[in-house]
């Protein structure tokens, strides 16, 4: 999870991999205010997303898993770093993310166990 710098959003990865060939997931997007929530990932199964932070109040860096391990024996240890920049992130439509915006070079990549992390940041964010 990453709050924006500037807007009352809260961006939010998740994914896994199904075991058999994709890493599955999607970005969510969080109005802080409005409770609205948009997944702006075209694809219908989406990405496992691995990280997510704001670079500034325009871009937004998601490092992701490969969408399959067709053909890549790297892909559980690998992954892919976009930074996606957008004039005004609240105002992003759902599924109007595309395979060129998500394109990036391919890295080392953990699969960290976010679940701690993020129930510690909303617990702080619920108490505030």
């Amino acid at each position: 999870m990453a709050f924006h710098p500037a807007l009352p959003l809260l961006a939010v990865g998740t994914g896994r991999y199904d075991g058999g060939y994709f890493f599955e997931g999607e970005l969510l997007l969080l109005h802080l205010e409005t409770s609205g929530t948009r997944s702006p990932i075209e694809h219908e199964i989406g990405r496992q997303v691995l990280e997510l932070e704001w670079v500034d109040e325009h871009a937004l860096r998601i490092s992701m898993a490969p969408p399959d391990d067709w053909q890549h024996k790297q892909a559980r240890v690998e992954g892919h770093v976009a930074v996606v920049h957008r004039d005004n992130w609240a105002s992003v439509l759902a599924r109007s993310l595309t395979g060129r915006d998500l394109a990036g070079p391919r890295l080392p990549a953990s699969r960290p166990d976010g679940r701690e992390t993020a129930r510690q940041m909303l617990v702080e964010v619920t108490e505030a």
